[in-house]
């Protein structure tokens, strides 16, 4: 029979277990069915909480269940993929307004490489009645003016929302866009295939650590991985019930 302190040592071993696996499978995020995995030192605003992600690296989901990162200056980018191995983020610029907030690239803590597009916008100055308009680039608007971004190629002879504007410039679509981060350095985890997080401590720094079971790398290691948690869960669950 087994002794009663080697018993609550087991019971024990599996509850961590349970907490572990727990916390690891629910520290992603997306938007949308089919949106990308949302991650540590990334998080999503009003879906996941504030310390599951890192200061400053937070998302939000738009209607469309597109991921949205917004810079100082009002720039909003569109998320298209995520290398969190080489720490790297595709993304792209449709309002431009990359481009006019040169100033602030460094103060979002990326680094922020990108490529001009062949496609242009056209850019009018419109008179203040237009701040509903998906089409005002808020970036480049003002207390005393509206601006917005038409699409060169699309015709503006029945757009109400133009009566009153000025055309300014064509300004090329920014494509090919790369943010990177060095802080927090998470190579270490994903080269492993374990998670990262913020390392709870009494300083004042902001540390991470690895955590968790090595991330699958193939749908048929998934596969193996699910069905072994289930089995591991399943087992943890019977032990429970007799502790």
């Amino acid at each position: 029979m087994m002794r009663g302190s080697t018993k609550k040592a087991i019971c024990l071993f599996y509850f961590m277990f349970i907490a572990e696996l727990g916390v690891s499978l629910n520290s992603t995020g997306s938007c949308g069915n089919h949106g990308l995995d949302i991650r540590f030192p990334l998080w999503i605003k009003d879906r996941q909480p504030g310390q599951s992600g890192y200061p400053g690296f937070d998302l939000s989901c738009n209607e469309l269940g597109e991921i949205v990162l917004e810079l100082p200056g009002a720039v909003k980018l569109y998320i298209d993929k995520i290398d969190y191995k080489n720490q790297v983020i595709y993304a792209t610029d449709p309002q431009g307004c990359l481009r006019s907030q040169h100033s602030n690239f460094y103060s979002s803590g990326f680094h922020i490489q990108f490529k001009m597009s062949k496609d242009n916008s056209t850019i009018f100055n419109c008179s203040l009645n237009n701040a509903t308009s998906p089409l005002r680039i808020a970036c480049l608007s003002t207390h005393q003016y509206d601006v917005l971004a038409v699409d060169s190629e699309q015709s503006i002879d029945d757009n109400e929302l133009l009566l009153s504007c000025t055309k300014m410039y064509d300004l090329p679509v920014q494509r090919d866009i790369r943010l990177s981060w060095s802080n927090p350095n998470c190579v270490d985890c994903e080269e492993t295939g374990k998670q990262c997080r913020l390392r709870v401590n009494r300083s004042s720094e902001l540390e991470t650590e690895c955590y968790g079971l090595p991330r699958p790398k193939k749908a048929y290691d998934s596969l193996i991985e699910l069905t072994v948690r289930y089995s591991a869960l399943q087992h943890a669950s019977e032990m429970g019930k007799s502790c």
